[in-house]
């Protein structure tokens, strides 16, 4: 069996402030918040689905691109 230990899990090293980039590299706003299952951006407060992250490390990369987002 497969666990996630939580120190590999992307979402723990988030933090606020962090831009957040799409697909396509454009920045999406940055993070206001997040819980386990997601992260919310400062200016919409759109939030996005922890599964939509691809890499956290200066910023936080996410598999969608822009324009599928809702703004």
């Amino acid at each position: 069996m497969n666990q996630t230990r939580a120190e590999d899990d992307p979402i723990m090293r988030i933090r606020e402030e962090m831009e957040v980039i799409t697909a396509d590299g454009r920045c999406a706003g940055h993070v206001s918040g997040w819980t386990t299952k997601q992260i919310f951006l400062s200016q919409s407060n759109q939030a996005i689905p922890k599964e939509w992250i691809r890499r956290v490390d200066h910023d936080v990369f996410i598999s969608k691109r822009w324009y599928e987002l809702i703004h």
